[in-house]
Formats: structure tokens, C-alpha cells, sequence
């Protein structure tokens, strides 16, 4: 089976899912990391014209971690509105066949997120439905967001913290760096990891919200109510 998880920028796919895809291709499903945008406008010293060739690197770095396949629209930051990227989405739809989908929430204060969520949602529908959504934990699309799925993440702990690492955005935000970081990446996904775990029983755990209605395949290791 086939895991697409699509992301508004690079890191937004690691951190929302990225546990869940090196899990599921350690698993022997294909999984592909989508990344909308690069996000090149989102270092608060580093010019986009610099940023952009950096955080490519670091999609690289990050996929070759986690064992899967990313790809870069070429779409340049910020994301336009949903009817501009839903082409983007619909061909890699028809390429590569997705059977579960991971994205943004749609109860986002960022602009990019909410445009990510509707483009998504958007492109499975214009190809006729079918494949069953997931809306990932992310610190930035809270607002409505309710946990219906729990997935197991310990064993994939280590190589999702390498992954997100490969990141100087989050590597900011860790202890002990010498920069500072607007967003606590580290201390809010670490935190969120053994949090859900308690609430799951797990160890580690990762938590989803799914569309009522949709099923998702078996296979995949998801623990719902």
C-alpha cells in the first residue's frame, strides 16, 4: 500500500508524520513526502534566495533518515490559493496511487496550512473520492482538532528525531542551542509523543483526527476509537 503525507512546507511533513512514514516503510508500504512549498521565507536571518537551495538539502536529509521518498513542487512560498495547487496534487494522485492520505488540519492560523488542507482535500475529491484522509498533529493547526487515531511511534522514534534534526528550523528550537527558535518545535513534539502515548497506553505514540465517515485501510499500525 501507498502513504502520501503532504505538507505546506518542508518540515511540516516530518514533523506531523514523520514517525508514521519511517514506520510504514520500514514496513514495506511506499511513502511519499510532498512538499508544497520549501517555506523559503521562514528563516528569520537567511535571505529566500539562500534559504530555499538550504532547505532542499535538508528535505534530502531528512527523507534518506526516515527511508522514503520526498518531493518539492516547485511552487515558491507562500502557497497560493487551493485552485492554483490542486493540479500539483491531482497528478501525483494519479501517479502514484495513494491508499491513506496525512495532511494539515484545515484549523490552522497559517494561511499556507489552511490553502494545504483545501488543496488536498480538493484534488482526492476531483479524482473521486475514495481514499481516506488523515489530519496529522501539528502545533500550528490546533483549533477544532480532536485526536480519533493513535499510531505506536516508539520503534521509529529515534530515526524521526534524526530526521527533523536535519532541519536548522528545528534544530534551533532544541535545548542547549545557541539560537533561538519562534516556535518550540523540540519541546512541543517531544512532549506530544509521550503525552499521547500515556492517553493511547503506548509508549510513544503520534495522534491523527479522521473524517467521520472514511475508513482507513488495514495495514498501517493505527489504533482508532
Amino acid at each position: 500500500m501507498n502513504l502520501l503525507i503532504v505538507g505546506a512546507h518542508a518540515m511540516d511533513a516530518e514533523i506531523m508524520a514523520g514517525a508514521f512514514a519511517a514506520r510504514a516503510a520500514e514496513e514495506g508500504h511506499g511513502v511519499i513526502l510532498f512538499h508544497l512549498t520549501r517555506g523559503e521565507r521562514g528563516h528569520p536571518t537567511t535571505p529566500p534566495e539562500r534559504f530555499g537551495p538550504q532547505l532542499e538539502q535538508e528535505m534530502s536529509a531528512a527523507a534518506a533518515a526516515l527511508g522514503v521518498d520526498a518531493r518539492w513542487s516547485g511552487q515558491q512560498a507562500p502557497l497560493p490559493p487551493p485552485g492554483e495547487v490542486v493540479p500539483l496534487l491531482t497528478g501525483l494522485i494519479d501517479e502514484f496511487r495513494p491508499d491513506l492520505v496525512v495532511t494539515h488540519w484545515k484549523g490552522s492560523w497559517h494561511p499556507s496550512h489552511r490553502r494545504a488542507h483545501a488543496a488536498t482535500v480538493a484534488a482526492i475529491e476531483q479524482r473521486g473520492g475514495g481514499i481516506p484522509v488523515l489530519y496529522a498533529e501539528n502545533c500550528e493547526d490546533l483549533e477544532g482538532f480532536r485526536v480519533d487515531c493513535y499510531l505506536p511511534i516508539a520503534e521509529a522514534y529515534d530515526r524521526w528525531l534524526e530526521a527533523v534534526g536535519c532541519y536548522e528550523l528545528f534544530r534551533r528550537s532544541m535545548p542547549g542551542s545557541a539560537e533561538r527558535s519562534s516556535i518550540p518545535y523540540w519541546a512541543y513534539y517531544t512532549a506530544a509523543a509521550r503525552v499521547r502515548g500515556l492517553q493511547a497506553d503506548l509508549e510513544l505514540a503520534a495522534a491523527f483526527m479522521l473524517d467521520p465517515g472514511d475508513v482507513l485501510p488495514p495495514g498501517f499500525g493505527l489504533r482508532c476509537r
